[in-house]
């Protein structure tokens, strides 16, 4: 039988204001983070996510490419266990760009201090020449689920 350790979620924005720092191009920005707690877990953990992230292309000159990576850990040097890419079009009849993603992430080992951490970064990159600025919008959110066999 399958039980629900814990869930969470972590809202950046829910899309009314324009989001503050920037991208830096090419630099992943930690836009989303949860720690699930997990107690007395079965022998098969696993977690599944899914997020949303917008952002707007009106001063984008030329193309850009949009990633979205998810981390088990606390940072970027842990486990990579999902990523997602897009082009963001610099036409302004194709913006705002909406990324929407859902993963999962299978065989979990049961953390000792009991809590299981996620983190969700993105990064925006476009010709360097260009300067682009404001292009986070929102929404930006990320859920977390995880469960374990008895």
């Amino acid at each position: 039988m399958v039980k629900t350790l814990d869930a969470r979620t972590s809202q950046g924005s829910n899309g009314q204001h324009v989001l503050t720092p920037s991208f830096t191009n090419g630099v992943p920005l930690l836009f989303a983070q949860v720690g699930l707690q997990i107690s007395n877990p079965g022998m098969w953990v696993r977690t599944f996510f899914s997020g949303i992230i917008e952002v707007t292309a009106n001063q984008l000159p030329v193309n850009g490419n949009l990633v979205i990576e998810v981390y088990r850990g606390l940072g970027i040097s842990q486990q990579l266990v999902y990523k997602a890419t897009t082009n963001v079009l610099d036409n302004p009849f194709f913006s705002p760009c909406v990324l929407s993603f859902t993963g999962s992430d299978f065989n979990v080992p049961p953390p000792g201090n009991g809590q299981l951490v996620y983190s969700a970064y993105a990064t925006f990159s476009y010709n360097p020449i260009y300067n682009v600025s404001n292009v986070r919008l929102g929404p930006e959110s990320f859920n977390a689920t995880v469960y374990s066999d008895d």
